[in-house]
C-alpha cells in the first residue's frame, strides 16, 4: 500500500464492508487488496447508467448521489451515499452486471476502486469481509424493495402513513432515523410537500410531531391511508 494513501485506508475500516475485519487481520488485508484511488470533483460522473460494473467502489471522502432515468426520460433520485460507504455492491457479481443507475459526485470526493477478481479473492480469504459483503447486499435488496413499495403508493399521505407505521414497529412513540430532507428523497417528494402533509396529519390527530420524535395517535386511520 502506498503510504500516501494510508489515511484513506484508515477510513475504509469504518466502511460496513470492512469494519468487522479483526484488527489482527487488517495488515494482511491491506497487503492483499489491489486498488486504485480516484478523486472526483462536484458534479463529476463516477458510473454511467448502462455501463458495465466491474469494480467495487468505496467512497472514502465526500458524498455521491445515484439517479436513474425512467421510461419518460425523467431522472429519479435513488440514494445518497456518504463516506465511508460502498456504491452499488449488488451489481458487481451479477450475471448481467450493467449499472441501472448513474452515480454523480454530490461533493468533491475520493473513491477506492477494487477489481472484481480481487474482491472475490478477499471474500474467499477473509470470512468477516465476505459475511459483511453479503449482509450489505441483502440489506440493499430490502431497501430497494421498500422503495418499490413506496413508489406504488400514489399520494404523499399514503407514502408517509405507510413509512411511519413501518418505522414505529408497533410502538406508539419513536424517533425518525433520518432528517426530513432525507425522508423526502426516500419518499420521492419535495421537502416542503412532505412537511405540509406531516403537519396536516398532526392537525387531524393522526400523529404528533416534535422534531424527529413521532407519536402515533391513530394507527387505524393511518392504515386506511394505504
Amino acid at each position: 500500500m502506498n503510504p500516501q494513501h494510508s489515511e484513506f485506508f484508515q477510513t475504509i475500516f469504518q466502511c460496513p464492508l470492512c469494519n468487522s475485519i479483526p484488527v489482527e487481520e487488517r495488515a494482511d488485508f491491506l497487503r492483499d487488496v489491489r486498488y486504485s484511488i480516484k478523486r472526483y470533483g462536484k458534479g463529476d460522473m463516477l458510473v454511467a447508467q448502462g455501463s458495465v460494473y466491474e469494480m467495487l467502489y468505496i467512497v472514502v471522502k465526500g458524498e455521491v448521489i445515484t439517479e436513474m432515468s425512467d421510461e419518460k426520460g425523467e431522472l429519479v433520485k435513488m440514494e445518497l451515499i456518504r463516506a465511508p460507504n460502498p456504491l452499488a455492491t449488488g451489481f458487481l457479481f451479477a450475471t448481467d452486471n450493467i449499472s441501472p443507475v448513474t452515480a454523480l459526485a454530490k461533493t468533491d470526493c475520493v473513491v477506492i476502486l477494487i477489481p472484481k477478481d480481487n474482491v472475490f479473492l478477499l471474500m474467499s480469504k477473509y470470512r468477516d469481509f465476505m459475511k459483511a459483503f453479503l449482509a450489505y447486499i441483502s440489506n440493499k435488496v430490502a431497501f430497494l424493495s421498500e422503495k418499490l413499495r413506496l413508489a406504488s403508493l400514489r399520494t404523499i399521505r399514503a407514502k408517509l402513513g405507510y413509512y411511519l407505521l413501518k418505522e414505529s414497529r408497533g410502538e406508539q412513540e419513536f424517533q425518525l432515523k433520518m432528517s426530513k430532507e432525507e425522508l423526502s428523497r426516500l419518499l420521492g417528494v419535495s421537502r416542503p410537500a412532505l412537511v405540509n402533509v406531516m403537519m396536516q396529519m398532526a392537525d387531524e390527530g393522526l400523529i404528533g410531531v416534535d422534531r424527529r420524535k413521532i407519536l402515533i395517535k391513530d394507527r387505524i386511520a393511518l392504515q386506511r391511508l394505504f
